[in-house]
């Protein structure tokens, strides 16, 4: 077995617990709280992708990754915006 079949699961596994208290962030709390939850999962969901796409050996999921990756810098700083607004 290659050390890259067995370290793949692992850090999926890692990655998508380091997800939950992301979501858990941007689902409850204060504002400020779902802005830090929201920019700590794209980077993390974005790995989980690329991950996948080097185990599976699917380019499809690489694209997925760059797109999960633009989308969710780019709707940090909306959000922030409009939370500039608020505060």
């Amino acid at each position: 077995m290659s050390p890259l079949a067995v370290a793949l699961p692992a850090a999926f596994a890692l990655l998508v617990a380091a997800l939950f208290p992301c979501l858990l962030a941007t689902l409850r709390g204060e504002p400020v709280d779902r802005l830090s939850g929201l920019i700590l999962a794209g980077p993390a969901a974005t790995l989980a992708l690329l991950l996948l796409a080097a185990g599976y050996g699917r380019p499809a999921y690489l694209d997925a990754a760059f797109v999960v990756a633009l989308l969710s810098f780019a709707g940090s700083l909306v959000f922030a915006r409009f939370l500039g607004r608020i505060v």
